[in-house]
């Protein structure tokens, strides 16, 4: 049948629920009620399937409450939030899930690993926010002992948890080498931990931004990297493709992911986005629709 086809389209499996909206968050640094108005707009729009959640910092929940609240549509679904939130702010996440109500619920917790990190003292955080938690892993050192931890802390604890990486920021040593990205997908797959990614993916390809002049990383980049990684694909190769500027040597189509030689399809892409690469962290849900419509990856037919 139609819907069967449908169902398969490779680039449905690949970019449903990539984007988690961080409008709140540099470098666009909306105002609160914008915000909730862009991902309310996205959310009821025709690209609605690429979203995923709203991310909020812990401690603007009570300003996100009021806000929903007022604002909240008739019949309209409960928003799913990531909430980014350090060790003591526990506390403001269990108040605000009560208060929020029916109108939002808290799904995941990102925050930064605390340095000197135990196994013990994770499983206490985990039990602490009660929630999904991601741990945001520095790149800059120790990537293989962090992701064994967050590994070991889950075995011990039977608790949810994944890896964050900060894939840029507002400086050149914000972005993480290539093969520092690769190594730290390679090692995630080892370990069977969920990735997530946030910061500087604005465009799906490698690119230079001519202002900063610092190269980025791209979104499209990152997920055939993740599927290469998740497929079992050795270090080099997961490098080669996350250093790509060439938007020719990537295929997104209804049959499946392609890079150069390397072909991944709707299924692979299917188990790989459910059991490895959750999404990825933008300040904006315009620019990536706006860069894979040029691409000519969207739209997908319904």
């Amino acid at each position: 049948s139609m819907l069967e086809i449908t169902r398969r389209d490779a680039r449905r499996q690949a970019l449903a629920g990539l984007i988690d909206y961080a409008g709140l968050f540099p470098p666009t640094s909306l105002e609160l009620e914008s915000a909730v108005a862009e991902y309310r707009a996205a959310r009821t729009g025709a690209d609605a399937w690429l979203l995923d959640r709203f991310i909020c910092p812990a401690g603007r929940l009570v300003d996100l409450a009021r806000v929903l609240v007022a604002t909240m549509q008739p019949r309209e679904a409960a928003w799913s939030l990531v909430v980014t939130a350090t060790p003591e702010e526990a506390r403001l996440v269990s108040d605000f899930a009560a208060e929020l109500g029916r109108s939002a619920r808290i799904d995941v917790v990102e925050m930064k690993l605390p340095e000197g990190a135990t196994s013990a003292r994770l499983a206490d955080l985990l039990a602490t926010f009660d929630r999904v938690v991601f741990f945001e892993v520095p790149w800059q050192e120790a990537v293989v002992e962090s992701l064994a931890l967050l590994a070991a802390t889950r075995a011990a604890s039977g608790r949810s948890l994944g890896a964050k990486l900060r894939c840029g920021g507002l400086t050149a040593d914000s972005f993480p080498p290539v093969p520092v990205v690769a190594g730290f997908l390679v090692e995630c797959v080892r370990n069977r931990l969920p990735v997530k990614a946030t910061a500087g993916l604005h465009h799906p390809i490698r690119h230079t931004d001519p202002i900063t002049g610092f190269t980025h990383h791209g979104f499209l980049n990152l997920l055939a990297a993740t599927a290469l990684a998740h497929a079992g694909a050795p270090v080099d190769t997961i490098a080669a493709v996350l250093a790509e500027t060439d938007a020719a040597a990537f295929d997104l189509g209804s049959g499946g992911l392609s890079w150069r030689e390397h072909r991944l399809g709707a299924d692979a892409l299917s188990a790989m986005r459910r059991d490895f690469f959750v999404g990825y962290g933008s300040c904006s849900i315009a620019e990536p629709v706006a860069d894979l419509t040029a691409l000519g990856i969207l739209p997908v037919g319904e």
